[in-house]
């Protein structure tokens, strides 16, 4: 995802005239947010790095930055890069939302469920982050809490990719793991055909 620069649109070869000819972190990302879009994710890359040098405050460039990181995987650094974007823009909410998914890829649920929480307190009709959000809670063994999630997103209208769908049964596996490596004397989550952990 990538946020929007509030500028009217122009083509690419104006924004990249712009850039040069009057150099500043807002031509750069403007730049590279069109860029993005356009899918030419290097110089895309090459435009936002050049706007932070400029204005190392630029939360824009910070969360467009961690979404091409996001995309590549680097799961680390775009925690990182969308975490400078939420401090300098507490309210901008995908860089939350990025943050999470990272933590959720690297497999810390309970970062992410802080992250997601903080996007549903911005947005409440943020259906893809209940999603996660319901993900999250089923890594940690929160079921009823996780359906509870995943019921409102689906409500709001979240459509889940065969992706997502895989990492909430993979998210219910772990939690079902961990539940039967436990010391507790009396087992207290079962698994049904699908391997999604159930609460008694």
């Amino acid at each position: 995802m990538t946020v929007e620069t509030r500028d009217h649109p122009l083509p690419i070869p104006e924004l990249r005239r712009a850039a040069a000819a009057s150099p500043s972190a807002a031509a750069h990302l403007r730049l590279g947010t069109a860029l993005i879009k356009a899918g030419v994710v290097r110089e895309a890359e090459r435009e936002l790095r050049a706007a932070l040098e400029l204005d190392p405050r630029c939360a824009g460039a910070w969360v467009n930055l961690g979404g091409i990181l996001l995309a590549r995987w680097d799961f680390a650094a775009s925690i990182e890069a969308n975490q400078r974007a939420a401090a300098l823009e507490p309210s901008l909410a995908i860089a939350h939302h990025d943050q999470a998914i990272g933590h959720l890829q690297l497999g810390d649920a309970e970062a992410a469920i802080g992250c997601l929480s903080r996007v549903v307190e911005l947005e409440p009709g943020n259906a893809a982050a209940f999603f996660h959000l319901g993900v999250s809670l089923q890594a940690l063994g929160r079921t009823a809490e996780s359906r509870l999630c995943a019921a409102y997103a689906a409500e709001l209208g979240y459509r889940a990719s065969p992706a997502s769908l895989e990492a909430l049964e993979r998210a219910a596996a772990a939690a079902g793991r961990q539940a039967r490596s436990s010391n507790c004397t009396a087992p207290t989550r079962k698994e049904d055909s699908n391997g999604a952990a159930q609460g008694r």
